[in-house]
């Protein structure tokens, strides 16, 4: 099973959704630290998005699964803000990739079925 688990982040903006606004960390991080941890997730789990999300990487110390689950709840919480999230494990057949736009998600490639996840 893979623990790790790394992530890149970029906004998405196209024709058809025009300029995404941005995330705005400082008044957006209650609201981000109350949904990691009434999901029962560690409160790290919230700086590790932070960290993301201002950093365009960072590691999470959780399966693929839990990620990808976490920023589908992200984007259905805040769907002003359209946004890719791609994903590696540590398991090299580990990897996949999120696009969110309006609060669900409009590409989902990957983790690939029977990877250990």
């Amino acid at each position: 099973m893979s623990w790790y688990t790394f992530v890149d982040f970029e906004y998405i903006d196209s024709e058809e959704l025009g300029d995404t606004p941005e995330f705005d960390i400082e008044r957006r991080l209650a609201e981000i630290e109350l949904l990691v941890t009434s999901n029962q997730y560690h409160r790290d789990v919230a700086k590790d998005i932070c960290e993301l999300i201002t950093k365009k990487k960072a590691s999470f110390k959780l399966i693929s699964y839990a990620v990808i689950e976490i920023f589908s709840k992200l984007a259905a919480r805040f769907p002003e803000v359209s946004f890719a999230v791609r994903g590696r494990g540590e398991d090299i057949r580990d990897i996949w990739l999120r696009e969110y736009a309006g609060g669900k998600t409009i590409l989902a490639l990957g983790p690939p079925e029977g990877a250990s996840l």
